[in-house]
């Protein structure tokens, strides 16, 4: 397994779902060989950074990522830089652009953004990136933020 993923400079970690439990079925991965994501704060303020790995159990085409698993990491992160900032929000809507196939065990870097808000509905981005650079999949959503009837029920 690699080691953890360690952040860039100027990044510090965060726990972008403070209320909830951290264990979501992306990071409760006991084989270790799914997925493993680490969220921080970096220098753009309100962008949530976070470095995921793909492991061997993520396959979809032979020796690459299934498109299933990089869409679970933007849906996440994208959710994660609601709740950073501010808004417990669900995703209502989700749409991922597949650019370029991703080699498994790879560790990328993921950012995602609030593009906007109008009332409840919060509208975010999102890209992974694999280590050369390139954006191998993008990712936009929206989400819906809860109620305090719903939140307190979670």
């Amino acid at each position: 397994m690699p080691p953890p993923a360690a952040p860039e400079p100027g990044w510090t970690p965060v726990q972008p779902f403070p209320q909830l439990d951290p264990h979501s079925f992306l990071v409760a991965n006991p084989s270790g060989e799914s997925v493993r994501i680490a969220y921080f704060r970096g220098p753009v303020p309100g962008v949530l950074y976070a470095k995921a790995w793909f492991g061997r159990e993520t396959q979809g085409p032979p020796g690459h990522v299934h498109g299933g698993a990089m869409a679970a990491v933007l849906d996440e992160t994208m959710g994660g830089a609601c709740w950073m900032n501010g808004h417990p929000t669900v995703a209502a809507k989700i749409s991922v652009s597949f650019l370029e196939m991703l080699k498994l065990e790879t560790e990328t870097t993921v950012e995602a953004r609030i593009d906007r808000t109008d009332g409840r509905k919060i509208y975010v981005s999102a890209k992974l990136i694999d280590p050369s650079g390139t954006v191998v999949a993008e990712a936009d959503g929206l989400f819906i933020v809860l109620r305090d009837e719903q939140l307190k029920s979670m």
